[in-house]
């Protein structure tokens, strides 16, 4: 097995390929191109094997389903790349994570590996690969299977890795950017809705306002809005859009697809903000929110 601290360690991201073949973003952090392909379709068989640890005899049929990955980026996690207090995984999978802040595309981190997965093949006796990201829906704003990175998309991630560090040790932050991530796993929009809204209320220390709804859109419209006139136009829309998160919870209502996309587009803004600025928001004064 690999051991979520050693280094190195590799790993293939989806959903978007570098614009050069290789990028530092930051001392022991690499990325690099490369061809992986991770694949599984599952088969059903109808008799017991003739001898233990032998397969089923066939005829076998496949099963409809299964997943593939394309992975077209290698992250390198070396020991000089490690964030204080990180293990190798964790600052991987940080390094994803803000990938899919930037990127509209299902970004994951589809596999570990112990070595260069260009490698593996050659070495297949020694090669470890374990499933990282491995959850078949993946919710988010996509505009296509695999987008070509910017040099700003890859600048982005650089500058913002070290806040991202900082403020992960920071236990609202890790709470509240775990929580607002886990959503895009979620086997239903109607789940990940609900954990988007539980990740902006643990953001915003809102778990026990009294007045919920107008809590969490005063807090966030004020937090994201360049304007009085922007934040008016923010405060109906995050009102509403948290009113249908209350029928999901209370009655089993379902989400209208653009609804989730907006609930997404708003966390996500308010998540880059954080970053970018480097704090997280104060706690707000519930008394006075409109």
């Amino acid at each position: 097995m690999i051991h979520k601290d050693q280094t190195p360690l590799y790993g293939c991201l989806t959903g978007f390929e570098l614009p050069c073949t290789s990028y530092e973003l930051s001392s022991g952090l690499l990325l690099r191109q490369v061809y992986v392909d991770t694949f599984a379709a599952p088969m059903m068989a109808f008799a017991p094997p003739a001898l233990p640890d032998k397969h089923s005899p066939g005829p076998w049929v496949p099963v409809r389903g299964g997943f593939s990955f394309e992975c077209r980026v290698e992250l390198c996690v070396l020991d000089s790349g490690r964030f204080d207090g990180f293990t190798s995984s964790l600052t991987a999978w940080m390094v994803a994570a803000l990938f899919r802040l930037r990127i509209e595309s299902p970004v994951r981190l589809a596999v570990l590996g112990n070595m260069p997965f260009d490698e593996m093949g050659e070495r297949s006796q020694d090669a470890i690969a374990v499933a990282f990201e491995g959850g078949v829906n993946h919710l988010g704003l996509f505009k296509g299977k695999s987008l070509l990175a910017t040099e700003d998309d890859l600048a982005f991630v650089r500058e913002l890795l070290s806040n991202t560090a900082r403020l992960y040790h920071d236990d609202r932050f890790f709470r509240a950017f775990s929580v607002y991530d886990e959503a895009s796993w979620s086997p239903t929009v109607e789940l990940g809705i609900v954990r988007i809204w539980t990740a902006i209320e643990t953001l915003f220390g809102l778990g026990s306002a009294q007045n919920k709804t107008k809590a969490i859109a005063g807090a966030l419209s004020d937090y994201i809005s360049s304007s009085p006139s922007d934040r008016d136009r923010a405060y109906n829309v995050i009102r509403d859009l948290y009113q249908k998160r209350g029928r999901v919870v209370h009655v089993a209502g379902t989400v209208d697809q653009d609804d989730f996309m907006q609930t997404y587009a708003i966390a996500r803004c308010a998540f880059r903000k954080v970053i970018i600025d480097g704090e997280l928001p104060l706690f707000p004064n519930t008394q006075t929110l409109h």
